[in-house]
């Protein structure tokens, strides 16, 4: 009997899993600049994003690589499991590593008032109720970096 009832539960998880809709990307806020050498620069940020479903979640890790205009620029990694609340706004924190040359062109770039095409691709542990799942990240986007 056990069983049975455990493959509804699950079912009917899986069902309710169908209608999530993805967090709504906002903004990028308190970018940091670490070790800076000649190959690579230490970077960190907050990732502001809107939540637009009616029940919360849990990310447990995020890896993901960067792209800039079709060229890698560095992989990134949460540095913290974060709660994401039922229809609100939440920070994702991540650091990690990018070319330095690559940077300073995209810096470059951004002076000069032009768009930048990015690129994200990577994975994402989510879940909630002890429940989770490795989703896959790909995100496109043409970005104006105003200073």
């Amino acid at each position: 009997m056990k069983i049975p009832l455990l493959l509804l539960f699950v079912i009917l998880l899986s069902g309710a899993c169908t209608n999530v809709k993805e967090p709504v990307f906002e903004n990028v806020e308190n970018l940091k600049i670490g070790k800076l050498n000649l190959s690579e620069t230490d970077l960190s940020a907050d990732l502001r994003f809107t939540n637009a479903n009616n029940f919360g979640l849990k990310l447990k890790t995020l890896d993901c690589d960067l792209y800039l205009d079709s060229s890698f620029l560095g992989h990134f990694s949460n540095t913290e499991p974060v709660k994401i609340p039922a229809r609100s706004a939440f920070l994702l924190p991540l650091s990690g590593q990018a070319k330095t040359l690559l940077l300073m062109e995209q810096t470059r770039k951004a002076f000069a008032g032009k768009e930048s095409h990015v690129r994200v691709e990577g994975k994402a542990r989510v879940g909630r109720s002890g429940f989770y799942k490795t989703i896959p990240i790909r995100y496109t986007d043409t970005l104006l970096i105003k200073y």
